[in-house]
């Protein structure tokens, strides 16, 4: 008998700098920006989790879901990925967990 399928939750909290960002308004923006795109885009949802006072710094976290943990993983890193290509971020910690 076959057993059944079991969707993967994966998510990633990632802490970066914003190197243009002069104001916790600018912030906003990029962080706006980023969420909806990263939805769009990749089908991640996110929140912005930590330093939430502070203009030069943010914390998102990603979540992916998916039938394979290996798909999970792959939209997130993407979504980073994509955060790291098209913003003027550091990304200074991403740590992934897998329910």
């Amino acid at each position: 008998m076959r057993q059944p399928e079991r969707a993967v939750v994966a998510v990633v909290r990632v802490d970066f700098r914003l190197q243009a960002s002069r104001s916790l308004k600018d912030k906003r923006s990029v962080i706006k920006s980023f969420r909806e795109k990263a939805q769009g885009r990749f089908g991640v949802a996110s929140c912005e989790s930590g330093y939430l006072e502070d203009a030069g710094m943010a914390s998102l976290t990603l979540a992916a879901l998916a039938g394979r943990e290996s798909a999970a993983r792959d939209r997130l890193r993407t979504a980073v990925a994509f955060l790291e290509d098209h913003y003027e971020v550091e990304v200074f910690a991403a740590v992934e967990e897998v329910y």
